[in-house]
């Protein structure tokens, strides 16, 4: 039961929509402009960066401090579990009308959380990547297909599964992003 009231806790807690938020503060709603996401990326396009870096440590820090609470109660696999439930949160807000963010900034709390030293690989094979072949979203996606395998060592197959889900819906919304990437 309390492992069930932890889920639906991270739920919650993944729906707070800080980029809704954050921009109301400066009066606009930015589901209304730019990308029309409540991410940090079209907060920093819109509002600049000040903005943009509340917004980051915002769904950072929701994802971050849920998940760390939970590790103190939980396996991995259960604390992954609960990391999953923030993400789809993020993604499909109660407060938005079940539409939401992408997940990004609020992956990289689960992560930092859980594996911050795979964490930092995976920003440092991005960069890399980013570097010498110039294709941000491609070096993006091929390092974020590293983290479940740094999950394996935990001998469990839930943290494994939700890590693959958490990546899976991150990269499914960003669809979008693919085509356009097609046709560049």
């Amino acid at each position: 039961m309390t492992f069930l009231i932890f889920c639906m806790i991270a739920y919650m807690i993944g729906s707070v929509p800080t980029g809704k938020i954050v921009s109301r503060l400066k009066g606009i709603d930015i589901q209304a402009i730019g990308t029309k996401n409540i991410g940090a990326s079209n907060v920093y396009l819109n509002l600049g960066k000040k903005m943009a870096i509340l917004v980051l440590i915002g769904d950072m820090g929701k994802a971050f401090l849920m998940v760390t609470y939970a590790s103190q109660y939980f396996s991995v696999g259960q604390t992954m579990f609960i990391g999953l439930c923030v993400i789809i949160g993020n993604l499909k807000s109660m407060f938005l009308n079940f539409t939401g963010g992408k997940g990004i900034a609020t992956s990289l709390g689960i992560f930092l959380a859980t594996e911050p030293i795979a964490l930092f690989v995976l920003g440092f094979l991005w960069l890399l990547a980013l570097l010498f072949k110039k294709y941000s979203l491609l070096a993006g996606i091929g390092a974020i297909l590293l983290i479940p395998y740094q999950y394996v060592w935990y001998g469990e197959i839930i943290a494994v599964l939700s890590v693959f889900l958490i990546i899976l819906f991150m990269l499914l919304k960003h669809q979008e992003n693919f085509v356009w990437a097609r046709v560049k």
